[in-house]
């Protein structure tokens, strides 16, 4: 069953949709450039989106190759190329699944606010699976290390998106705390590693892909 909740400070009623853990829209339609008519001159912004979409480059290499060496590091079946478990959310961590055209239907705030709640959780789910592998695989420690920079490159990506949200008088929207489950198996912290190391992935993909997108708005 969804479940509707009012953001404060915004006008008018606008309904948050939770839905089996997809990522539904924060806020209806935001007209920006009234927004922007009280706000920081739109060269600070364009400066800071594009520091922004360089650190999202950055993560996309990291993303992919931490994805690859945490697949090596478990045993079968996590190798094997017919392994594809199902995605899905975590507390504070939807799946990305909405189609791209979907996405790009949302107003510039809704996709800032959606990446802003992603990324303030995905430290908290990055450093259980590094405390899981430092028990299941004490030798892998550039896998752990890889952990750990992905940790503290999302803080610095939350920090970045606050400020364009900040300059662009756009509000936060909310965000369920995380969550890690506590797993005593080794298989499942293996599973809950490979899963959040996917979602990862695909969070940085399409926010690489927003930073892009408001890069041609906001241009230097």
């Amino acid at each position: 069953m969804e479940r509707a909740t009012k953001v404060p400070g915004t006008s008018g009623d606008h309904p948050v949709q939770q839905d089996g853990g997809a990522f539904r829209p924060f806020l209806s339609a935001v007209d920006l450039s009234k927004r922007l008519s009280s706000s920081q001159p739109q060269q600070e912004i364009a400066h800071k989106i594009q520091a922004t979409h360089n650190l999202t480059i950055l993560m996309q290499d990291g993303s992919e190759q931490l994805l690859s060496d945490y697949v090596f590091h478990q045993e079968e079946p996590f190798g094997d190329p017919n392994f594809n478990p199902p995605p899905v959310p975590f507390p504070g961590l939807p799946l990305p699944t909405l189609p791209p055209a979907a996405w790009l239907d949302l107003s510039d705030a809704e996709r800032l606010q959606a990446n802003t709640a992603a990324f303030s959780n995905l430290p908290g789910y990055l450093a259980a699976v590094r405390c899981q592998q430092m028990e299941l695989s004490p030798q892998a420690e550039e896998l752990q290390r890889q952990l750990e920079i992905a940790r503290m490159q999302c803080l610095g990506l939350v920090n970045n998106l606050k400020i364009i949200m900040n300059l662009m008088g756009i509000g936060l929207g909310p965000i369920t705390p995380a969550e890690p489950p506590g797993l005593d198996s080794a298989f499942l912290m293996k599973l809950f590693g490979y899963r959040i190391c996917h979602l990862y992935q695909e969070w940085v993909n399409r926010c690489e892909k927003d930073m892009a997108l408001l890069a041609t708005k906001y241009p230097i």
